[in-house]
């Protein structure tokens, strides 16, 4: 998908949900396209690569993915581990099938990817929500993803203005 294509298909229903929850769709969009690859990556709904943990009650699908981890987890929460390779520079990459939330809808994928962020463990990146570029930091400081928060956070910035521009 191109990012046009991209806008086209997720940019209305992510500025309907984002006038509910307040969070910045650029941000929104931003972060789903990084996450998808401009949607070339989406399993099913699911725009952000939400896992299926062992709370989730909700539909998930099984998908064989790459893992990257400072430590070596022994297998984490992992379906199965195909393998752990040590990395030059100390982190480990991890070939695995997990288990990631399914979606009947972009929008409940949407309104679910505003409860993850949410958690107290996100309250601090939310005075920011609306400095796409600081809100993404925040959030990646917060644990969001295993990407260093600043090369995080420059990727969601200059993807959003992309969004911006199409």
């Amino acid at each position: 998908m191109t990012p046009s294509e991209f806008k086209r298909a997720y940019y209305p229903a992510i500025e309907r949900t984002c006038a509910e929850t307040g969070l910045n769709p650029l941000f929104v969009a931003a972060q789903a396209a990084l996450e998808t690859g401009w949607g070339k990556n989406a399993i099913g709904n699911n725009l952000f690569g939400i896992t299926a943990g062992d709370k989730w009650t909700g539909k998930r699908q099984v998908v064989r993915t790459t893992e990257y981890f400072k430590d070596d987890r022994q297998g984490g929460n992992f379906v199965r581990v195909h393998s752990i390779t040590p990395l030059a520079d100390g982190r480990y990459r991890y070939d695995v099938d997990r288990a990631f939330r399914d979606y009947d809808s972009v929008e409940e994928c949407l309104r679910d990817h505003f409860k993850v962020l949410s958690a107290r463990r996100y309250a601090g990146a939310m005075p920011h929500r609306n400095d796409v570029q600081r809100f993404a930091y925040e959030v990646a400081k917060a644990g969001y993803c295993t990407a260093n928060p600043a090369v995080y956070a420059d990727s969601v910035a200059k993807i959003a203005r992309m969004i911006e521009q199409v």
